[in-house]
């Protein structure tokens, strides 16, 4: 089986970590590495942009390596939570990620992005006093940019859900089908695609 690499993207709150651990716990039948990208603590904006920069081009350079030696990954935010909070929080542009995507273009086929988004009442009633946005506008416009960037990347295996008031299984069933539709050797035989 080749190796398969799935972003989870979204603002705070959406149920990327509940989605990453049932992703891994539903595929009895491979290991995941497990990835987590977050925020740099550079205040200088060219710091924030060169190390950024590097980051993400180690992160697509990580996959083909990976690749290599068979291994799967699960990476929690990637690069477009860049061109999401840069413009936002940082005063900077940070499209410049989708032309680290042109560079390994021969990867995007083997990614698997799966944007989650949700009304920003929903998010803005689970805050946990982590998420850099606290009033529903700037959740408004988090989720505007999650929704653009994904549109924007060249990653050809994209799913954009809506989880609403979904429970966290029903949207684990949604990304189960996603991914066996795209690949079918990545569900395990007993898991259920039910609704």
């Amino acid at each position: 089986m080749e190796p398969i690499y799935i972003i989870l993207e979204g603002p705070d709150r959406c149920g990327k970590d509940t989605q990453q651990n049932l992703i891994v716990n539903n595929i009895h039948n491979r290991v995941f590495h497990k990835l987590h990208y977050s925020a740099l603590p550079f205040q200088n904006k060219e710091k924030h942009i060169m190390h950024s920069t590097k980051l993400y081009d180690e992160m697509f350079k990580s996959m083909s390596a990976l690749s290599t030696y068979n291994i799967n990954a699960i990476f929690n935010r990637s690069h477009l939570s860049e061109s999401v909070y840069a413009p936002l929080y940082r005063n900077y542009n940070g499209d410049y990620v989708f032309d680290i995507e042109k560079k390994y273009k021969n990867l995007l086929d083997k990614i698997y992005l799966i944007t989650m988004i949700n009304q920003p009442e929903i998010l803005n009633n689970r805050d946990d006093g982590n998420s850099q946005s606290n009033n529903i506008e700037d959740i408004t416009a988090e989720i505007d940019g999650f929704v653009r960037s994904h549109h924007k990347s060249l990653i050809k295996n994209k799913l954009l859900l809506d989880t609403k008031n979904m429970k966290a299984v029903e949207v684990s069933n949604i990304i189960s089908q996603f991914l066996s539709e795209k690949r079918p050797d990545y569900i395990n035989q007993q898991l259920s695609l039910t609704f």
